[in-house]
């Protein structure tokens, strides 16, 4: 490989700190095991979609990576038999689904080098690592004044960002008079003098040259990192603001001891604290341990004081006033980029805005569409670090639902930066911040202002060109205008998941409608056929009185249609007597009980136990009309006196008076 010749292909830059949505469509059967078909989808824009084949390995293989973190994840057992069950793979696809959705939840897995790997390999399958190293070795290779040391591993929660152990290179003797050094060398050495001189608390302006035992090498630290999708600034005025960084002081805010870049990034050198930063102190960790391990499930937490708190946030607020006043937006406030150095808090990675690199809450206030602008980026940041001193542990939601155990004037600075009603009218500026009574009440003996700093690092000095506020004034408006397109289409998601589910609550509506409806019918019918089964039973009890009665006919000689004309005539008046053949043929009454019951007999006789619900309806109306007929009550009254013939219509009239009207009280 040429020594110029680029290394590796840079593709368009991401922003890592995007949602990644990932849904498991179906399983499919490949070479005798099961793959599953992942659907996934980059931020809110639907065209940035798309699918993966992964086996249940492949999630095992995630799974042990992420087991550093300490996390209780939902992964679902191996099965060695019945694994190839359609009824398993369904259980298994729906349990894999809870799993990943637990790990694209969780903002530290999220951000992860291997869940980023497992859901987009297109996008993180190169080497993170040796890009670093090498584009490193290129920036600090026109001083030739570094030697770049070992890697201090993932220590940060960026993957495009690297740490590394920096030495100063000792300067070449010939003889006892030492080489002459460029201009840029000696502008070097004299951030090399300062720092070791203030101990890094500011630059000086004294000059000198730097041998080998001017600065404790373990107390340096190399960070490289790619540029951002915010990056904004003209390759040409980067060295420019650079150089401004490197000459700026404040006691608040982390000199940049050297500062250099290339077309793919930048690189920073800087001390380093073996107490860690804020967030290490917060969760009780070792600086130098794995991000995942140190802030996955921290071992143990601790708050601070509410006087640390107010002292901590008023030197913060006073850091960001400074930066913002010379029209220098900072964007990147968070508690791993603070450090406390006897009690006086200073400001880490201030070069990280004009690099363009996504803030560390962007997944938060890109979900409220009144914090667009730097100023309030900041102000809501500083809510959410203010909140995470106080409590001992981070906010997880962009809002706070519910703020408890804490004095009354925090509780109002907390609620006037991070409740619903706050994101949403608008946050307040940092000078506003500054004058609330918290601070007044909490951090009166540092009212003077950098009391905590010696007199040497007073002082305050940050100079920018013309040129460079014009490039960094129109960045931020870049910057801005990118976030507000992208926080309206995170509310257009929003909106399409509300409909979506107002629509799937209105179907679930019709059909527990149509289940309520279904259910009615379902109860109409079963009564229904139990009146059924109760006719049947008024039917068979009929069937066996007629059957009695038929009987009495059977022992006399009279036929029972003969009988029955008999007893008609024997009723009736003479004149209708005398003319029975037409009163048989013209009138149309009702057919005598006995014929019915006999009529109802034959039919069981023929078809038993298969007569529909019409015909026993229509058999059960005949009855009851025939236990009604006014003629059975005249035969009953007035032939009393024939013994025979009283007995059989009397045993008839109480037969269909009595006991279908006894069956009728039974239901």
């Amino acid at each position: 490989m040429a020594i110029f010749e680029r290394p590796f292909g840079y593709r368009h830059k991401l922003d890592d700190t995007q949602t990644i949505i990932c849904v498991i469509e179906t399983a499919q059967e490949v070479n005798g095991h099961t793959e599953y078909l992942l659907r996934l989808q980059r931020g809110a824009h639907k065209e940035n979609c798309w699918k993966i084949l992964r086996r249940y390995n492949d999630f095992a293989e995630l799974h042990k990576c992420l087991c550093i973190s300490g996390i209780d994840l939902p992964m679902p057992g191996k099965r060695l038999f019945g694994n190839m069950r359609p009824d398993f793979i369904a259980e298994r696809r729906q349990a894999l689904q809870v799993y990943i959705n637990t790990v694209l939840m969780n903002p530290i897995l999220a951000s992860s080098l291997p869940a980023k790997r497992f859901v987009d390999p297109d996008s993180y399958s190169q080497s993170f690592h040796d890009q670093a190293v090498q584009n490193a070795m290129l920036c600090l290779r026109s001083e030739g004044i570094w030697i770049l040391g070992s890697t201090l591993g993932a220590i940060g929660w960026r993957l495009r960002k690297h740490y590394f152990k920096v030495s100063p290179k000792p300067p070449e003797k010939t003889g006892n008079k030492l080489l002459v050094k460029s201009g840029s060398q000696t502008h070097q050495g004299k951030h090399f003098a300062s720092s070791s001189s203030n101990g890094g608390g500011g630059g000086g302006s004294s000059s000198g040259s730097i041998d080998g035992g001017s600065l404790d090498p373990s107390e340096l630290v190399l960070e490289w990192i790619e540029y951002g999708p915010d990056k904004y600034v003209d390759d040409k005025e980067m060295g420019g603001i650079l150089k401004s960084l490197m000459g700026l002081q404040h006691p608040h805010i982390e000199t940049v001891v050297y500062a250099a870049h290339n077309e793919n990034g930048c690189i920073a050198v800087r001390r380093f604290y073996k107490q860690g930063t804020l967030k290490d102190i917060l969760c009780m960790a070792t600086p130098k341990n794995p991000f995942l391990s140190k802030y996955g499930n921290p071992k143990g937490r601790t708050a601070l004081t509410m006087k640390q708190v107010a002292i901590y946030g008023r030197q913060i607020l006073e850091a960001l006033i400074f930066i913002h006043s010379k029209g220098y937006p900072y964007g990147h406030l968070h508690a791993g980029n603070i450090v406390i150095v006897d009690d006086c808090v200073k400001l880490l990675d201030i070069e990280n805005y004009i690099l363009g690199v996504p803030a560390f809450y962007r997944p938060f206030f890109v979900q409220h569409s009144k914090i667009h602008s730097v100023e309030a980026i900041d102000v809501y940041s500083f809510g959410h670090v203010l909140f995470e001193m106080a409590m001992g542990y981070p906010l997880q939601e962009s809002v706070a639902r519910q703020i408890n155990e804490c004095p009354e004037t925090l509780k109002n600075l907390l609620e006037s930066i991070l409740s619903k009603e706050a994101v949403r009218a608008g946050l307040p500026t940092l000078q506003q911040l500054i004058s609330h009574q918290f601070f007044a009440q909490h951090a009166s003996s540092a009212a003077g202002g950098f009391s905590c700093c010696n007199e040497d690092s007073r002082r305050t000095h940050f100079k920018l060109s013309l040129n460079a506020k014009e490039f960094l004034k129109q960045s931020a408006q870049k910057a801005e205008l990118r976030l507000r397109d992208e926080q309206k289409s995170v509310k257009n998601q929003k909106r399409i998941v509300r409909v979506q589910e107002m629509m799937s609550s209105e179907e679930e509506k019709r059909k527990s409608k149509q289940r309520a409806k279904l259910e009615h019918k379902q109860s109409k019918l079963k009564q229904q056929v139990s009146l059924q089964a109760a006719g049947n039973g008024r039917l068979s009890l009929s069937a066996a009185s007629g059957s009695a009665a038929l009987s009495t006919f059977a022992g006399s000689s009279i036929a029972p249609f003969e009988r029955t004309d008999s007893v008609l005539s024997m009723n009736m008046p003479k004149d209708l007597v005398a003319g029975s053949s037409t009163f048989h043929t013209d009138v149309k009454s009702p057919p005598p009980t006995p014929f019915v019951h006999q009529h109802t007999q034959e039919q069981q006789q023929e078809q038993p136990q298969q007569h529909s619900a019409t015909k026993q309806k229509t058999l059960l109306a005949n009855v009851e009309r025939q236990a009604s007929s006014p003629n059975i009550s005249t035969d009953t009254d007035e032939h009393s006196g024939d013994p025979t013939r009283s007995a059989l219509l009397e045993s008839i009239c109480k037969f269909n008076r009595g006991s279908l009207r006894k069956v009728r009280s039974n239901d």
